[in-house]
């Protein structure tokens, strides 16, 4: 049987194959606090609405069809349908006003207890792979947020064209990163009482970022795409000279919106991220994985087949409003038409079973927006595992 291999050169580069030596079996729901040893194993899972996760978790079932990692489902559902609480792997989380600080679960994503992201299987991952230590994950990330701008390090100086933010935006996403990881370790004791007492231990960097910089306007986007690269490299540094671990491990997964048939930007994007596994200065200490492998043809079909039949039931609807309207005052109310029309068209659909069939079919898969990997769960849960994949290596190194 075929598996993911791991490639080691100057950096790890991951890639999805097609198999696995052995179906795991449900997840061990880990150890207890009196038989941790060790120091807490430390992870930052940095980057922006991608990494916050906006994997629906009622999608969560269609990673039980993937065609070679549908054991991975196990791992997160038991078999009475709930979902695994590890109590040995932790999350800290400033999601806008509210903290999380609590054992890993769904939950922890962009938008509250129906979501979760990268972070699930991540850390699923690194408990099975720490026997005896605890894990913290420490998510520090925001939607909409660009590397060229927002998370621009020091060392990368200012940007040579004009970004259209303030001043003060430039960067700033940097320092809050530091400066969220900074209290989350001077708090463990009072924040997490199951790991009072542990030493802790900065293992690793996780970033999974690039919608923003991708998305860059036209005049300065081949400037954000040849200087990613550089600018990641500088955020690698900054942040290793500012925690003071010289050989941080570091992977990086490549923006997969949209799969292999991605539209030119994504594709020249993506080739701007893939050079920073070639990049000497961080010897070795860098995993890059692609993520588009893991986009698969239902979220393309049925989203457009929803739209296929709404528009069949809209253009129905339109006709006859404007038919009964038509010699009527409103009629020649743009607004008030667009209104009639609407309310006609949202009260069709919810009757209309064509519509309604696509619909159920499509909620299976998709839950979110296209640039969120269509909020699917199964596509969120690979991305934390591979991206786990690629760092063990390193971690071994």
């Amino acid at each position: 049987m075929k598996k993911i291999t791991v490639a080691l050169v100057l950096s790890v580069v991951v890639g999805l194959a097609v198999g696995h030596p052995a179906a795991g079996g449900q997840a061990d729901t880990g150890k207890a606090q009196l038989q941790f040893k060790g120091p807490v194993k430390v992870f930052i899972l940095a980057g922006q609405s991608n990494m916050e996760g906006l994997g629906g978790v009622h999608t969560l079932d269609m990673l039980g069809e993937h065609p070679t990692h549908a054991y991975l489902l196990k791992k997160i559902k038991k078999e009475d349908g709930s979902i695994v609480v590890r109590d040995d792997v932790f999350v800290s989380y400033q999601r806008g006003e509210e903290k999380i600080k609590r054992p890993l679960t769904v939950g922890m994503g962009g938008w509250g207890a129906d979501w979760f992201g990268p972070e699930l299987m991540f850390g699923i991952e690194m408990g099975d792979y720490y026997k005896e230590q605890p894990v913290l994950l420490i998510k520090t990330c925001w939607g909409g947020h660009s590397l060229y701008c927002n998370f621009r390090p020091p060392s990368a100086g200012k940007p040579a064209y004009e970004t259209g933010a303030k001043p003060e935006d430039i960067g700033a996403s940097y320092h809050k990163m530091v400066k969220e990881v900074r209290e989350c370790l001077a708090n463990l004791d009072t924040d997490f009482p199951q790991l009072k007492g542990l030493k802790h231990e900065l293992c690793g960097f996780v970033w999974f970022q690039g919608w923003n910089d991708m998305c860059a306007d036209g005049k300065i986007r081949q400037q954000v795409y040849d200087e990613y690269c550089l600018n990641f490299v500088h955020l690698v540094q900054d942040l290793r000279a500012e925690l003071k671990v010289p050989n941080l491990p570091v992977v990086l997964g490549e923006l997969g919106v949209g799969g292999e048939n991605a539209d030119k930007n994504m594709i020249d994007f993506r080739a701007a991220q893939a050079k920073i596994a070639t990049r000497p200065e961080l010897k070795g200490r860098v995993g890059y994985v692609r993520t588009a492998p893991f986009w698969y043809p239902a979220l393309d079909e049925l989203p457009q087949k929803v739209g296929v039949e709404e528009q069949r039931v809209r253009n129905k609807v339109t006709a006859q409003v404007k038919e009964e309207m038509k010699d009527k005052p409103e009629s020649s109310d743009q607004k008030k038409m667009e209104q009639l029309v609407n309310e006609a068209v949202n009260k069709a659909l919810e009757k209309d079973a064509d519509y309604q069939k696509a619909k159920k079919k499509c909620d299976k898969h998709v839950s979110n927006w296209y640039c969120h990997y269509q909020g699917s769960a199964r596509v969120y849960a690979l991305v934390g595992y591979i991206l786990a994949e690629a760092i063990k290596p390193l971690l071994e190194k």
